[in-house]
């Protein structure tokens, strides 16, 4: 189990993690949950549940909070779809970020030797984590989330409409998956599809086991067990669309579909992780997102205004308030 005394832990050899990866809404915690069935140690100190995750998100709050801090120093918000500029990963409150980050998993989990770590946006920020891994001695496997943008887009409008508008939702689809998964190529990695996942969560769980060379025993294959027959329920999912409704919708933007589209061969294993064509398709992808830098980053400064001018009029208030004379 994870080790939350004061001090670091050296980690034994083959120390190994898990990060469960993908767009927000792709059932990233559903499938956290269910690599703890597998064995995969996710510690003691998980983020509290709410009404937008009621049965848990599965995050180690230290590391979130390092997280999460790393993507404030890159001044991005959550919901931010500017790509990072590479540059970026070299400012010094990054490498400070880092060392802690580092830290903080051999201090959390380095009597463990197979620990999982869930934060949805670290694909996105995936070389601020390749450099923490180098310096914890780590070896990351990943667990890649995924789920038809058609359904993302509603799960999102269902807690933030203007978030849920489907180009306004593909746009942060894509910034969390496309520029950096890549970098999976040469690692273990699977892919799994929230509806598969659904419809057959053994057989989805027995496939990461697979893909991520986890050891498994009978009483792995019991939590496994537990986990779909009481965790996972047909409740959880509101919407269910298939890929050729991908084609139907014209607000569904193209480079989202192409690259759904291949996720879910991915998680079929219709195609290999090794595909040659899957990696210069993905390049291809890359580089089609790449060009529409400049209008990304345009549209997070008119967001970034929009939620200023609220404060600003409430400032501004205050000021003519403080300024009146005494029984104006």
């Amino acid at each position: 189990m994870a080790d939350d005394a004061g001090t670091s832990r050296p980690p034994s050899a083959g120390w190994r993690a898990v990060f469960v990866v993908g767009a927000g809404r792709s059932g990233t915690s559903a499938l956290t949950r269910g690599l703890q069935a597998l064995g995969v140690d996710l510690g003691d100190r998980l983020k509290a549940p709410t009404g937008k995750n009621p049965t848990g998100f599965f995050e180690d709050r230290d590391l979130l909070d390092v997280a999460k801090r790393a993507r404030r120093a890159l001044g991005l918000r959550s919901e931010s779809v500017a790509l990072v500029e590479p540059g970026s990963w070299q400012r010094p409150e990054l490498a400070a970020l880092q060392r802690e980050a580092a830290d903080t998993m051999r201090r959390r989990f380095g009597a463990s030797p197979l620990w999982g770590f869930k934060y949805a946006q670290t694909l996105r920020y995936l070389p601020f984590w390749e450099e923490v891994f180098r310096l914890a001695e780590l070896d990351a496997s990943f667990l890649v989330a995924s789920r038809n943008p058609l359904s993302v887009a509603r799960s999102r409008q269902a807690l933030d409409a203007a978030r849920g508008v489907q180009e306004k939702s593909d746009l942060e689809w894509l910034v969390n998956v496309v520029p950096y998964f890549g970098h999976l190529r040469g690692r273990l990695f699977a892919v799994v599809d929230y509806d598969r996942l659904m419809d057959a969560p053994a057989f989805e769980l027995g496939r990461v086991a697979e893909r991520l060379r986890l050891p498994q025993d009978e009483a792995t294959r019991e939590a496994v067990r537990a986990y779909a027959d009481s965790f996972l329920q047909d409740g959880r999912r509101h919407t269910l669309f298939g890929l050729d409704e991908l084609e139907k919708d014209a607000r569904l933007n193209p480079l989202v579909r192409d690259a759904y589209r291949w996720l879910w061969r991915l998680a079929c294993d219709e195609v290999a992780a090794d595909s040659r064509e899957l990696w210069s398709e993905w390049e291809r992808l890359e580089a089609l997102l790449q060009l529409q830098a400049p209008l990304l980053r345009h549209l997070d400064g008119l967001e970034a205004e929009r939620r200023r001018r609220p404060l600003a009029a409430l400032a501004s208030a205050w000021r003519s308030w403080r300024g009146r004379s005494p029984g104006t």
